[in-house]
């Protein structure tokens, strides 16, 4: 937990370097006939307040209108300063090469012109990529898999949900979009796979919020981990006791045996999360009765990292989230590198593992690398099955 404030320095330095850059490079990028000094300055003083308003968000507590107006500014130039300075990379590559290839040839008293044109497309292109990513955002899918089981385990029906970022900008009407799309899918459990609560959780959504939970009745009952942001702040143990108010039963590095008969007993393990520190799997079930340490053994791990780990403990199905799938364009490439898992279905040995792009959004409700899902993995028994 100790890592969280450095790790914050490091992205605010970045985040006002990034912006610095931007709004100096765009005032002399506007520079020349057809544009006036005073739109220029205009341009850049609306550009550095959208600026202000993403960490001064961050600072504010409360559900006002205030609140989500800033909020959703904030976000919302956080996104669009993104993909304008890909755009710009873009274009910066192509001015590159079309100096050796020449394209596309510009007289000398037309540079000014392309010059602001070029300013106009980046901008453009970064409003429709975020719309894009927006609206991305708004159709969640259900992602389906079956995995096969032996005969004489019975079937099961899991739905997973992860990074769902509850707080100022997604709160029980967001909630309710999901379970209207979970309800007909009649899970016999539903999973929380972390990040569920957002830094800027109001408690006063809680019982809205467990209202609209209410409306899923699993046979097994609602589970959940709490990830990374549930712990931002110290606010763990806050976090999980809200968790419980909606509905949610979180394992924090604890096990819980689901079922009655033999062939329906699941072990469900809840891990905590890897930035807060945690027990090995095997440490998590060691007090597991030896009666019951041959039943289906399925792992809740917000971050997809030690896969050995579950490996080693005979771990059935490890289901994680964590990665957004990089939620912004080209990032959905860079995340692979960081995990041995980063999306999708993976195996190792005899344990399968299943990592999602989640439901929500950290930040801007914006997506542009991949589909908010939802996941739905039916256990099939199968006697050729092992």
């Amino acid at each position: 937990m100790s890592t969280f404030p450095f790790l914050f320095t490091i992205f605010k330095l970045i985040y006002g370097i990034c912006n610095i850059g931007f709004v100096v490079r765009f005032y002399f990028a506007l520079r020349g006939p057809g544009v006036s000094r005073i739109v220029r300055v205009g341009l850049c003083l609306f550009a550095v307040v959208l600026a202000l308003a993403f960490p001064v968000s961050r600072e504010l507590n409360g559900n006002s209108i205030w609140g989500k107006s800033v909020s959703f500014a904030g976000h919302f130039w956080f996104a669009f300063m993104f993909h304008a300075l890909l755009a710009w990379v873009l274009l910066s590559i192509f001015r590159l090469f079309n100096r050796y290839f020449r394209w596309l040839v510009i007289a000398k008293e037309d540079r000014v012109r392309w010059r602001h044109r070029s300013c106009a497309g980046i901008a453009v292109a970064a409003l429709v990529m975020c719309f894009a990513g927006w609206v991305n955002m708004q159709y969640p899918v259900v992602r389906e898999a079956k995995l096969p089981v032996p005969a004489n385990v019975a079937p099961l029906r899991i739905v997973a949900l992860s990074d769902l970022h509850l707080g100022r900008l997604a709160s029980d009407g967001f909630l309710s979009g999901v379970v209207d799309q979970i309800e007909p899918l009649s899970p016999d459990i539903v999973v929380l796979l972390g990040d569920i609560i957002e830094h800027d959780f109001d408690p006063s959504d809680v019982p809205a919020e467990a209202a609209v939970l209410q409306r899923l009745k699993p046979r097994l009952g609602i589970w959940g981990v709490m990830g990374n942001h549930e712990y931002i702040g110290g606010k763990g143990a806050l976090n999980k006791k809200w968790l419980n108010q909606i509905g949610i039963r979180p394992l924090i590095d604890q096990w819980e045996l689901l079922g009655e008969k033999p062939g329906e007993k699941i072990l469900l393990i809840g891990r905590r999360d890897r930035s807060a520190g945690r027990k090995p799997v095997q440490k998590v079930i060691a007090n597991v009765p030896e009666k019951d340490r041959g039943a289906l053994k399925i792992l809740l791990d917000h971050q997809p990292t030690d896969l050995e780990g579950a490996e080693k403990a005979g771990v059935f199905l490890q289901l994680s989230g964590h990665s957004h799938n990089g939620q912004f364009f080209p990032l959905n490439f860079i995340v692979p590198f960081l995990f041995e898992n980063a999306y999708g279905y993976y195996r190792r040995g005899e344990t399968h593992y299943w990592v999602t792009s989640g439901v929500g959004a950290w930040g801007p409700r914006i997506r542009t690398s991949g589909r908010p899902e939802i996941m739905l993995i039916d256990l099939v028994p199968q006697p050729e099955a092992q």
